[in-house]
C-alpha cells in the first residue's frame, strides 16, 4: 500500500511494537516475512529493534501484512497510536469543552465519532460524522458536566493497544452544572482507531442507564435547554 505523501524522508523508524504485532498476527517468523515482502532479514531485524529504514521497504512490509478486511498502511507502521490517544484524553482533561481545538491535527477530516445511547435521552449520545458533527456533542456535553478540576486522568486510566487500535478504560469524576451536588464516579471505556496516523474511528462507552439519570436530573437544574440543539455559530472556525 503506497504512501499517501510523494514528499517522503529516505528512511524512517518504525513503531517495533507494531512491526511485530502484524507479523505475529500473520503467524511468520522473521524470515517467512522477508520472503512475503521481498525485505531482507537484516531490515526486517534493523525494523524490530527500533532502528530506521528505508521507505520503500516499509512500503513493502506494508503490502504484506495487508489482507483483504484490514489495510495495513505504510504510515500506520511509523505510528504510535498509543501516544496518539493519550494526547487526546491529556487535551479534553486540560481544555475540556474546546480540547479539540489541539486535536485537530491527529483528526481525520471523515472521522467517524460514536457516543452509546439514545439521542432523545443522552443529548450528546449518537452517531456523528466528521469533527464538526462531534463538537456539537462535546459543547452539549459541557453545557450539562463538568470535569471535577485536578483530576489526575493519567493515574485513572489504561490503554490496551493492538496494532493500530487503542481500547482505554477508565474512571472520571463529573460534576452536573447548576447542582450542588458532589461530583461522582463514572466508569467507561473509548476504542480509538488509526488509520495512517490520524484518527478515523472513536466510540465511547459508558453506563448508558446511569448517564440517562444524570441528564434527566441535570433537567431539573437546567430546565430543558439540556436538549436544546447546539448553535453551529458557537462553534468557531477551527480547522477541522
Amino acid at each position: 500500500m503506497a504512501w499517501k505523501e510523494t514528499d517522503l524522508k529516505r528512511s524512517y523508524v518504525c513503531n517495533r511494537e507494531m512491526l511485530k504485532f502484524f507479523r505475529e498476527r500473520k503467524g511468520w517468523s522473521q524470515q517467512q516475512l522477508c520472503d512475503q515482502s521481498g525485505v531482507s532479514v537484516r531490515v526486517v531485524s534493523k525494523g524490530e529493534a527500533g532502528n530506521p529504514i528505508s521507505n520503500g521497504s516499509i512500503d513493502k512490509l506494508a503490502t504484506a501484512f495487508s489482507i483483504p478486511e484490514y489495510v495495513v498502511y505504510p504510515e500506520d507502521l511509523i505510528s504510535r497510536p498509543t501516544e496518539l490517544a493519550k494526547q487526546f484524553v491529556t487535551a479534553l482533561y486540560s481544555e475540556q469543552k474546546n480540547f479539540l481545538n489541539s486535536v485537530g491535527e491527529i483528526i481525520d477530516a471523515d472521522a467517524i465519532f460514536r457516543v452509546v445511547g439514545d439521542p432523545k435521552k443522552i443529548p450528546f449520545a449518537g452517531l456523528h460524522r466528521g469533527p464538526r458533527a462531534y463538537r456539537r456533542a462535546v459543547k452539549k456535553f459541557f453545557q450539562i458536566f463538568e470535569i471535577e478540576e485536578g483530576l489526575d486522568h493519567a493515574a485513572s486510566y489504561e490503554y490496551f493497544p493492538k496494532g493500530t487500535e487503542v481500547v482505554l478504560w477508565g474512571t472520571s469524576r463529573l460534576k452536573l452544572i447548576g447542582s450542588e451536588l458532589p461530583p461522582t464516579d463514572v466508569s467507561f471505556r473509548k476504542r480509538f482507531r488509526f488509520r495512517r496516523g490520524l484518527l478515523y474511528s472513536f466510540e465511547d462507552h459508558h453506563d448508558i442507564s446511569q448517564s440517562e439519570r444524570k441528564v434527566a436530573r441535570a433537567v431539573r437544574f437546567q430546565g430543558s435547554r439540556v436538549f436544546d440543539s447546539v448553535d453551529d455559530s458557537s462553534l468557531g472556525t477551527e480547522k477541522e
